[in-house]
């Protein structure tokens, strides 16, 4: 099984500590897909790949504080495919 530790805040301040929102990963074989969405709908961040993720800026400014929600698509060692979401809360 995939097991996956999604951080529930973070605070992209740029002091270089939890400046960066990404889920942390064990045991899947394809990352299909991140998302995080603002709460009116709009999609934020998109990546495929869990060594990036999401810095806290929408249309090159820096994001609003708040509650943020996210998607996980992704398929585990065994080709199963998975699914999962829920919100964050950026903090400035």
């Amino acid at each position: 099984l995939a097991a996956f530790f999604v951080p529930t805040a973070f605070t992209p301040n740029g002091d270089g500590k939890n400046d960066v929102f990404r889920p942390m990963a064990i045991g899947y074989r394809n990352l299909n897909y991140f998302r995080v969405f603002n709460r009116w709908g709009d999609e934020v961040y998109f990546g495929s790949t869990l060594e990036v993720g999401w810095d806290g800026t929408y249309k090159n400014k820096m994001a609003d504080m708040g509650t943020y929600f996210w998607e996980i698509s992704f398929t585990d060692r065994f080709g199963k495919k998975g699914f999962m979401k829920g919100d964050v809360t950026l903090i400035r």
